[in-house]
């Protein structure tokens, strides 16, 4: 049953002592409010570059050819590494591991565009050839029609799938464009899909820039031959995308005659690795997090025990007259544990509420911004485990109990004789 008498006593006793309990309060008020908060910037970051990375395979391998820097069985420095079909079919073939293998090939540069043009419209696009494992590595969605699949790759169909940008470009918004031709360099392809991608910010745009042919017909129709540009792995789950990449070049390095110490040969970017050092950062960031809010969580324990230790010696007449009218020591222990279990759980529980209140401010400011698919924020709704608070909160009250102990167990020592004399 709840000892009325006592919650009683321990208001009055907080309230007779205000700047000290409000001192005290404001302590653990920030601790708490500190902790909070930064817990949801981290998490609102994190979210928000998870969500920027979201769209692509994060543990896609990227693999092209490059010059040779070494001489090798005869061959002079300088050879430029050109993949082929051949290599398509010897890395399906030979290498272990690998789950999707899409080879891909550009008609410019890294980035490039060609001019498109329909029905008298011209726009800037990136033309691609490309195979239907490539939906693996760059998951989309398709606001109309298809992506390219095998009948298109053994036919060479002159077919195309066109970003949202460059439907929006030729045909307008809401205009269905399927079964449509774009001209590409004076040569027809008939539109089959327009996909939308996951991504935000200028890759989104670039993303909706994008041209797609069947591999084979790229080669064909613009004079590639059996040319590669790079290859776009991912393993078999359970494996390392680098681990496997590995044994990708090896192969590569007998093909093409290369010394197996030229590293610049190949050139390769591997998403898994970017993904598991943005990671480990993120984990870096939690525990600086943890510090810091634990640290000032630490400070207010701290203030808890020195504020109590006063308020004992400032009490030590009342103190003595409890005891001397019989109050046990229990009594006392209790009275003093209930007043730092009253001051910590109305503060810490004040500041859990101002932390959630300061997040969903911000949240209201930014959410135009964070929500909105065309911008590049790496910033996400700010959140909180509640639970996890909520167990601070609650490891905070036993640490401030434990830190009572001392001057409570002081407070139960206390004679009466000498504590009236003392007066």
């Amino acid at each position: 049953m709840i000892d009325r008498e006592l919650w009683s006593e321990v208001w009055q006793v907080l309230r007779s002592n205000r700047m000290r309990t409000l001192l005290t309060a404001s302590g653990i008020f920030w601790g708490v409010f500190i902790l909070i908060v930064m817990l949801g910037f981290g998490n609102g970051i994190q979210s928000g570059v998870n969500k920027s990375m979201a769209g692509y395979a994060t543990n896609a391998l990227y693999l092209w050819g490059q010059s040779t820097s070494k001489p090798w069985q005869g061959l002079p420095p300088g050879r430029l590494v050109r993949l082929n079909n051949a290599d398509t079919e010897a890395l399906e073939s030979a290498v272990n591991g690998i789950s999707t293998l899409a080879p891909r090939v550009r008609l410019a540069n890294y980035r490039g565009r060609s001019d498109v043009v329909s029905g008298g419209k011209v726009t800037d696009a990136e033309i691609s050839g490309d195979v239907p494992a490539f939906r693996e590595v760059l998951p989309m969605t398709f606001k109309y029609g298809r992506f390219i699949n095998p009948i298109d790759i053994a036919e060479k169909r002159k077919v195309v799938v066109i970003g949202e940008r460059i439907h929006r470009d030729l045909f307008g918004e809401g205009v269905d464009p399927l079964g449509k031709q774009i001209q590409i360099r004076q040569i027809s392809f008939t539109v089959v899909g327009v996909f939308k991608p996951r991504r935000y910010g200028s890759n989104r745009e670039r993303m909706g820039s994008l041209v797609m042919t069947p591999l084979s017909t790229f080669q064909q129709v613009f004079n590639y031959g059996q040319q590669i540009g790079f290859y776009a792995m991912i393993p078999e789950p359970g494996l390392r995308s680098e681990d496997v990449g590995a044994t990708m070049r090896q192969l590569l390095v007998q093909r093409h005659r290369v010394d197996p110490a030229d590293h610049r040969a190949f050139g390769d970017w591997n998403s898994e690795t970017e993904f598991l050092r943005i990671e480990r950062l993120f984990t870096g960031i939690r525990a600086f997090i943890w510090t810091v809010g634990l640290a000032t969580l630490l400070a207010g324990v701290l203030g808890v025990s020195n504020i109590m230790m006063i308020a004992i010696r400032e009490r030590r007449r009342e103190f003595g007259i409890r005891k001397s009218i019989g109050a046990t020591p229990g009594s006392v222990l209790t009275m003093i544990l209930a007043e730092t279990a009253t001051l910590v759980g109305v503060s810490g529980l004040m500041g859990l509420i101002a932390g959630l209140m300061a997040l969903l401010v911000v949240d209201l400011i930014t959410r135009p911004i964070t929500k909105s698919v065309d911008a590049e924020v790496l910033f996400d709704t700010p959140t909180v485990d509640l639970k996890i608070a909520l167990m601070a909160i609650f490891a905070l009250g036993i640490a401030s109990l434990l830190a009572t102990l001392i001057p409570a167990r002081h407070a139960m020592k206390i004679d009466p004789v000498e504590a009236l004399r003392a007066e």
